[in-house]
């Protein structure tokens, strides 16, 4: 299964960065994961106290899952 996995800083210091899991993002491959990241990371986005800088689809990443929206 892939999982999208993005790139985010705190909006209250941009500075400090870190890659997380999306919960509920994940896809039966990376294909059909990157068709569904942008829509999925903002929605993620849009909750929290982060900016999403970047985002990829992963296979068996070893990233921490997202805080839940805050």
């Amino acid at each position: 299964m892939a999982e999208l996995i993005v790139m985010v800083c705190l909006l209250a210091t941009p500075e400090k960065c870190q890659e997380y899991k999306v919960p509920g993002s994940g896809a039966g491959d990376v294909v059909t994961c990157i068709r569904e990241a942008a829509a999925k990371a903002d929605e993620w986005q849009n909750n929290n106290k982060y900016i999403v800088i970047g985002w990829r689809c992963a296979k068996d990443s070893k990233v921490p899952e997202a805080p839940s929206a805050q």
